[in-house]
């Protein structure tokens, strides 16, 4: 399928329908440029399911050790 798409005056890019209808509005995209192609990659957050199968099991961390864990991981990006 080969269609065409139009970049409006108010600098938005309007898709044809059957493009558009693939999307929900509250997709998101990665967008980059390479010379004179534009690709859009839709970003596709995790199901909540995936996320709780990756949960540890055993009691649930407190906000103290959450917070604590927070605290470990900036100190370790700001060192990087």
């Amino acid at each position: 399928m080969v269609e065409i798409a139009e970049w409006t005056p108010q600098r938005t890019l309007k898709l044809p329908e059957a493009v558009a209808a693939r999307f929900r509005p509250s997709d998101r995209f990665f967008v980059w440029a390479e010379r004179d192609a534009l690709y859009l990659k839709r970003i596709t957050p995790p199901q909540v399911t995936e996320i709780v199968a990756q949960a540890p099991e055993g009691e649930p961390l407190s906000l103290d050790e959450i917070n604590e864990i927070v605290h470990q991981v900036r100190r370790q990006k700001k060192a990087e």
